[in-house]
């Protein structure tokens, strides 16, 4: 072999085997980036036969995601209040049809009550945060339904008015126990404050009505407020 035989020819190298490692090389960081796909669970929410009102305990870890479907009609107001270990733990809402999210719990707090706009299938999705999902975290959670009159529809559909409840009785919609939950996610919508943030103590009988007390915390003052029930257990006022 001549000396010039052995001169290793880099513009042959260059045409035909740079271009394969560029190709690799893309691959490879295109790999790299490319998130992994969320794993998305689906659930339907069912009230219990003659109750307006449930609480779903969940787990989520890393960029896992459930999405809770349940049906009303407009005009019914629905409560959703998310209680959570997980500071990044959050719940969009989307109404039936749309492409963006009715409500986003990460601007707006994991507690809202709403006039539903229009009748069908709302979607209540619970995730983590991008920041805490690419950490592995896990959020464990209480995820809380109220529908104002659900329970009243499943049981008189054909009623046109809601059934005006008895003056006394025992609770058939929220119980005590559920009380303090609701009331937290009925402040934090009026109050603009997030739950976790929030302070409820246990029900209790006033009179002919159940009330819970609670208090935030804002720029160095604590405000106080009340949450009133009916004794049937239906949500009747905050002050």
């Amino acid at each position: 072999m001549t000396q010039s035989e052995c001169v290793f020819d880099w513009r042959k190298w260059s045409s035909r085997n740079f271009i394969k490692v560029g190709i690799l090389s893309a691959l490879l960081i295109g790999s790299a980036l490319t998130p992994a796909l969320a794993q998305v669970h689906t659930e339907t929410v069912r009230f219990p036969r003659g109750s307006s009102g449930t609480t779903i305990e969940g787990s989520i870890t890393g960029d896992e995601s459930v999405r809770y479907s349940v049906g009303v009609s407009a005009g019914q107001v629905m409560d959703v209040q998310l209680d959570t270990d997980n500071a990044s733990n959050y719940f969009n809402i989307t109404a039936p049809g749309a492409s963006q999210a009715l409500y986003n719990g990460s601007i707006s707090g994991n507690g809202t009550s709403f006039v539903v706009p229009s009748s069908g299938n709302y979607i209540v999705d619970v995730y983590l945060m991008r920041n805490a999902a690419r950490r592995g975290e896990t959020a464990n959670y209480d995820l809380t339904f109220y529908v104002e009159n659900a329970a009243v529809q499943q049981t008189t559909p054909a009623a046109p008015r809601p059934v005006t409840p008895p003056s006394n009785g025992t609770p058939s919609q929220l119980d005590m126990s559920q009380m303090p939950r609701f009331c937290a996610g009925e402040a934090s919508a009026e109050f603009g404050v997030r739950p976790q943030e929030i302070t409820v103590n246990a029900a209790f009988q006033s009179g002919s009505r159940y009330v819970t007390q609670g208090y935030y915390d804002r720029d160095g003052e604590t405000t106080f407020f009340n949450c009133w029930f009916a004794l049937d257990g239906s949500f009747d006022s905050l002050n």
